[in-house]
């Protein structure tokens, strides 16, 4: 693996998103529907902050301590009402779509991230990178042949 290769070349760039004023009912669906763990939360193309699917289960399990279905639709309610911008993590790690693999692989090491937003020189999110996306490209077969 080239450690020295630019993140740009190794993250997701087809992102969900979501907007600051879509409710916690909207973005988990989004996030139950395209099977992922994090969603950015962007005006226009500005980064603002993300929500993760830990970030929903803490909110459901805070507001429903026992599994009935009293309960779970008194979570539906909730949900319904409470808006994205108010439980996104606002203070984000982000990379500049220039910096190397080996920085995003010292940050998820350092920290307990498993997603950073990468932006271009104009702050704008232009991408994603998980570990998994570290792994894709460490061991995909076409590269190691050709390297």
């Amino acid at each position: 693996m080239d450690k020295w290769i630019e993140v740009k070349h190794i993250m997701t760039t087809d992102l969900i998103t979501a907007d600051p004023d879509e409710t916690i009912d909207a973005v988990r669906h989004k996030l139950l529907a395209n099977h992922i763990q994090h969603i950015p939360v962007v005006d226009g193309k500005k980064i603002l902050g993300i929500i993760s699917m830990g970030d929903i289960h803490r909110m459901e399990h805070h507001f429903t301590l026992f599994k009935s279905e009293k309960a779970l639709e008194s979570n539906r309610q909730i949900f319904s009402t409470i808006l994205a911008a108010e439980i996104m993590t606002k203070t984000l790690v982000k990379l500049k779509e220039t910096d190397s693999a080996a920085i995003a692989v010292d940050l998820f090491k350092e920290n307990l991230f498993h997603a950073l937003p990468v932006i271009n020189g104009k702050d704008q999110l232009v991408g994603m990178i998980t570990p998994l996306d570290l792994l894709r490209y460490a061991f995909d077969e076409k590269k190691v042949i050709q390297d």
